[in-house]
């Protein structure tokens, strides 16, 4: 008699425990899970996101004004359900940029789609396509996610130009798809990030915020922390 293979040994031992329609069940729920899991990992890397970091990795010990409970009633995506915006604002270092992640892992993990771009890779993005004569904005990965996330703006300054640029952003997606922005600058200092133009500030927030939650973030910098473990590490 030829020798079962593991597999077929495993497959026996489930049926010797389920009954027939149990294990008639099983089979499809494992089918899905696995559609499931390649959904999402695919969507992640079209979103340009990283698996690794999760809301459940946030550090709150090291960012203050984050409520926990804020952050657990995010994760439930009912701000994307609601097309609201957000915006995380605080000093570099304290998890901005990982709050942001983790949400938009959430959001992909409820079946949203979902696209992560950096203010920088932004903005050059816009003046390739108006240099190149685009009159109308394409329909790029960003315009068209259920949730953008634009990461840390206001490092790099912007003329009249490109705040100009940057405005078509909120104003195409004005109460439509969810966005949101994380910034080292305080929503005061945003007229100064937008080269100056108060009034250009004014009407970008004025779409950001009109369906929107703020949080400030402040507390310790992540980076002398991971540095040092770094360090230590090579000892």
């Amino acid at each position: 008699m030829a020798k079962l293979s593991e597999r077929e040994v495993v497959a026996m031992d489930v049926m010797e425990e389920l009954s027939l329609p149990g294990f008639r069940e099983l089979v499809p729920a494992t089918e899905r899970d696995a559609r499931e899991e390649r959904r999402v990992k695919a969507s992640l890397r079209r979103a340009s996101l990283s698996a690794a970091k999760t809301l459940e990795s946030f550090d709150f010990a090291f960012a203050r004004g984050v409520d926990r409970g804020t952050v657990e009633l995010l994760a439930s995506c009912e701000f994307a359900r609601r097309r609201e915006n957000g915006l995380r604002l605080g000093p570099p270092g304290v998890g901005k940029t990982h709050l942001a992640l983790g949400l938009g892992v959430k959001a992909v993990s409820n079946g949203f789609s979902v696209a992560f771009v950096s203010a920088d890779e932004l903005v050059d993005q816009l003046r390739r396509d108006d240099a190149a004569g685009l009159k109308r904005m394409p329909q790029r990965r960003y315009m068209s996610a259920a949730v953008l996330i634009i990461d840390e703006l206001g490092f790099q300054a912007l003329d009249r130009k490109d705040a100009h640029l940057l405005f078509q952003v909120p104003s195409s997606r004005h109460e439509r798809p969810t966005t949101i922005i994380t910034s080292n600058r305080s929503i005061r200092g945003w007229p100064d990030m937008l080269a100056g133009d108060e009034m250009l500030a004014t009407a970008i927030l004025d779409r950001l915020l009109h369906h929107c939650q703020v949080l400030p973030m402040d507390g310790r910098s992540f980076r002398p922390r991971e540095i040092q473990a770094s360090l230590a590490d090579d000892d």
